[in-house]
């Protein structure tokens, strides 16, 4: 198996996820990456909460905007209804009707079509051989995201054989709220939330990447943070942070601490 960062550059890709944020940091990647080739991207298995925090997260930390994508038909996302039909078919019949609609959508002018989503069970999802092959008879790719906590060490081996290649955890840290990863020289971009649970950890890998010369702080993803983390950024790292893309809480808490004295971080479950 190829262990690749670039969540296109295979026909049947899997993700062993560690934790949500991992889960839409690579499906936003595959569907803007999509987007771009002029595929037309189809998702399955997403509750309607979920697709709206897709589209949040397109539009506000990705820069894309899906909306001219759905309106035309690029950007395809079945509802739960059709979503647990889909799942439910037999290989064969999924088979027939994924071929059909690659053929439809090379007919509109696309390139091809990448299909990804979320199953909406535990294990290993009972389409994967017939996925292999079909990706290789017509232009479709997929993305199979599995969370690792839905599967056994034998289904995570099983999942692994049965994809030509895995999207590469690029995370320095990952507790499951909070994940940072370098996603390219020079930048360290927080996603998730930041609190008094994760706060020295967090504090320790930003300052080590710091120290080795990542100082641009990508804050876009930061949904949640308290005073005392955006205090230790601000004043907490030697050398200092170029704070990029900083969302309206940090600005707002930003604001405050110049006028307020030093915070300290709340005591879990206070």
């Amino acid at each position: 198996m190829v262990m690749t960062d670039a969540v296109g550059a295979t026909l049947h890709g899997c993700a062993v996820l560690s934790s949500a944020e991992q889960g839409w940091e690579a499906l936003t990647g595959f569907i803007t990456d999509g987007i771009e080739r002029q595929e037309q991207v189809v998702l399955a298995g997403l509750r309607a909460d979920q697709v709206a925090d897709l589209v949040r997260r397109l539009r506000d930390e990705e820069g894309v905007d899906p909306d001219p994508a759905i309106l035309d038909g690029q950007l395809v996302v079945m509802d739960e209804a059709v979503s647990r039909g889909f799942f439910g078919l037999p290989p064969k019949d999924l088979t027939d009707q994924l071929t059909g609609q690659v053929e439809q959508a090379v007919r509109d002018g696309y390139r091809g079509v990448r299909l990804s989503g979320q199953y909406p069970a535990v294990g290993v999802a009972p389409h994967e051989l017939a996925l292999d092959g079909l990706v290789r008879a017509v232009p479709l790719t997929v993305l199979c995201p599995y969370f690792r906590d839905d599967l056994t060490l034998r289904e995570v081996e099983q999942v692994r054989a049965l994809h030509g290649s895995e999207v590469t955890d690029i995370a320095v840290y990952d507790d499951g709220s909070l994940r940072i990863t370098q996603p390219r020289v020079g930048w360290v971009r927080l996603a998730g939330r930041w609190d008094a649970t994760n706060h020295a950890a967090a504090l320790s890998v930003v300052a080590d990447a710091a120290a080795a010369g990542h100082r641009d702080l990508d804050l876009v993803s930061l949904r949640s943070i308290d005073p005392a983390g955006v205090y230790a950024l601000l004043t907490g790292i030697s050398g200092g942070l170029r704070l990029r893309r900083p969302n309206q809480l940090v600005q707002r808490l930003a604001g405050f601490i110049a006028t307020q004295r030093r915070p300290t971080p709340d005591t879990p479950g206070t």
